[in-house]
């Protein structure tokens, strides 16, 4: 007799199992499309001891009759697909007939069913796989599943599960994603009895994701790319976290998993984020279903795209602007409001172009965008300060400089302090990453060359990328195994050490996760502006912190130094006459 054998019925019910059911939420996750497939409107889930005891959930929607119910429970049993061309166009969240089989392997199932229109439902009961029990049944109209004892008949598998808590809050998660992607649905989770959470019904995205996200602060911003529109939910800067735990992406209504569009979302930022650090809040991304394959995980967490760079890119490219607009100010808090109408990405007016202090700190004019051929969007937005269009900070009056440290300037509703080294960053920073766009940074000669000792590691950085280091305005040769001469540094960071300015950049470069040069540029210029600014402890004159206001009005994400910190705070004088008891 030969080696191979067929698989018996049970035991590749339970390995399609493994695949499809990892734990409690797995089940709901599935539990949950099903209903979504059929229509419903409203969705109740009920979890006992995290889900282990018991799961069940309940829908309102289509339903299904006898022959349907009892097929619903084999394998490769679908409605969602007749034919292979099928798989190139998938528009439900199921398509591939394992979920009811796979739970049913694993538990006890009971399946409660009641077609629309039909005087009578059906129910289907199923141990650990077994042959099925089926009869007659009072219902209401729609679909329950209970799934009880989950894994009884695989301890083995039963013993990986973590506490209660943690598979409850698994659960909570999955009930989160999918009220997330579908806010016309009403999702109700109760744990042991309590209802813990409730998502009404809503009328759009921006409500549900605020639902969601109640104490965050959010921004929205849309975009769109040839046939892919892009809509965004997402928070400033300094409320990035590592890791995209908080970052949720959905393609066509599916959330899903994915590094690479995080990775965009978060580039999209420019410098202010720092490598592995990622926006809380929501992602939305439409494109045909011809272009996206949803058949790639046995759990549909996963796509891939026919052409995932382009899809990368264009989700950086676009969000940048709507980003750089909305976070032109952090966001100062409850008193903030929120603009009364919407508005479009245009570029801000430039600043008058002639220099106006020894620093510098003028608007080049340049297009808002620091991103060559970036698309203009027209998204609405709703931001959590008071700027209102372009002209913010040059409406603000210089009052004083405190502890040669903050800039302090009076507003219409309040007194704002201007860290001066952010401000002069932020500056220097934009007027940097324009001329690398267009390689117009401008070089200036040392008459003498300036030597620096580096390690061999980091001259192979040097001499990896001459053309990078030339179009950032700096000149540097070996001279030996562990020395290098700095011929030439960028013009407006002339007062900068040319050493540690080197050594700076160099250390960025090698720093940035094997990246190339080109793809840590940004930290580079980052790194760069911080030498070339105004620093804490310097002397700032009035006119210069005027010009230093008059700039900040021309630059992207002006509310944020490249690194992420604040640029400006907020006193209003609502406060201020509280505290000093005139309210």
């Amino acid at each position: 007799m030969g080696k191979i054998r067929r698989l018996s019925d049970d035991l590749a019910n339970q390995i399609a199992a493994g695949e499809v059911v990892e734990r409690p939420a797995s089940v709901v996750k599935e539990l949950l499309e099903n209903a979504l497939d059929a229509g419903a409107t409203r969705v109740r889930v009920d979890v006992e001891q995290g889900g282990v005891v018991l799961v069940r959930v309940a829908d309102d929607g289509e339903g299904m009759g006898e022959e349907d119910a009892r097929l619903s429970v084999e394998r490769h049993a679908t409605s969602k697909l007749h034919t292979i061309e099928d798989l190139a166009r998938i528009a439900t969240f199921g398509f591939r007939g394992e979920a009811l089989p796979s739970i049913a392997s694993v538990s006890r199932l009971t399946l409660t069913t009641r077609a629309r229109g039909t005087p009578a439902g059906f129910e289907i009961a199923l141990d650990g796989g077994g042959a099925p029990r089926a009869r007659p049944a009072g219902c209401a109209e729609g679909t329950i599943v209970e799934v009880k004892e989950l894994f009884f008949n695989v301890p083995a598998r039963r013993k990986f599960l973590k506490s209660t808590a943690t598979e409850s809050a698994h659960v909570g998660e999955v009930v989160m994603l999918a009220a997330l992607g579908r806010p016309d649905v009403t999702f109700t989770l109760a744990r042991d009895g309590k209802v813990s959470r409730e998502y009404l019904r809503a009328a759009s995205h921006d409500e549900r994701v605020r639902q969601v996200f109640a104490d965050e602060v959010l921004q929205e911003c849309r975009g769109e790319r040839g046939p892919m529109r892009i809509l965004a939910f997402l928070s400033a800067p300094e409320r990035a976290r590592a890791g995209a735990v908080a970052l949720h992406v959905f393609v066509n209504g599916r959330p899903v998993e994915n590094r690479q569009l995080a990775r965009a979302v978060a580039q999209a930022y420019g410098s202010v984020l720092e490598p592995g650090r990622y926006p809380v809040g929501a992602v939305y991304l439409e494109l045909p279903a011809a272009e996206v394959d949803v058949n790639v995980h046995p759990q549909k967490s996963e796509v891939r795209f026919q052409d995932a760079r382009a899809v990368h890119d264009a989700v950086t490219r676009e969000l940048y602007p709507a980003l750089a607009k909305v976070f032109a100010l952090p966001a100062f808090g409850p008193a903030s409001r929120p603009w009364d109408r919407q508005q479009g990405l245009s570029s801000p007016p430039s600043s008058p172009s002639s220099p106006l202090s020894p620093h510098g700190y003028v608007d080049p004019g340049a297009p808002a965008s620091g991103y060559p051929d970036s698309t203009p969007l027209a998204p609405s937005i709703l931001p959590p300060t008071l700027f209102d269009g372009a002209g913010f900070y040059r409406r603000l009056t210089f009052l004083a400089q405190a502890r040669a440290t903050y800039l302090v300037c009076e507003g219409d509703d309040g007194l704002y302090i201007l860290d001066q080294h952010a401000a002069a960053e932020r500056v220097t920073f934009d007027r940097l990453r324009r001329a690398f766009a267009s390689r117009t940074v401008a070089m200036q000669r040392l008459l003498v060359p300036e030597m620096v000792d580096l390690s061999p590691a980091e001259i192979a950085a040097i001499e990896g990328a001459p053309d990078e280091l030339a179009a950032l305005g700096l000149e540097a040769r070996a001279v030996g195994p562990t020395r290098v001469a700095v011929h030439g540094v960028p013009q407006v960071l002339h007062r900068a050490s040319p050493a540690r300015l080197l050594r700076d950049v160099v250390a960025e470069v090698t720093r940035a996760a094997g990246r190339p040069f080109g793809g840590a540029m940004d930290l580079v210029l980052a790194t760069m502006a911080c030498h070339g600014s105004i620093r804490a402890g310097d002397a700032v004159s009035p006119d210069e912190a005027r010009a230093l206001l008059a700039a900040l009005d021309g630059v992207d994400f002006a509310g944020h130094c490249p690194h992420g910190r604040p640029v400006v705070t907020r006193l209003s004088f609502g406060e201020l006459e509280q505290r000093v008891g005139r309210s």
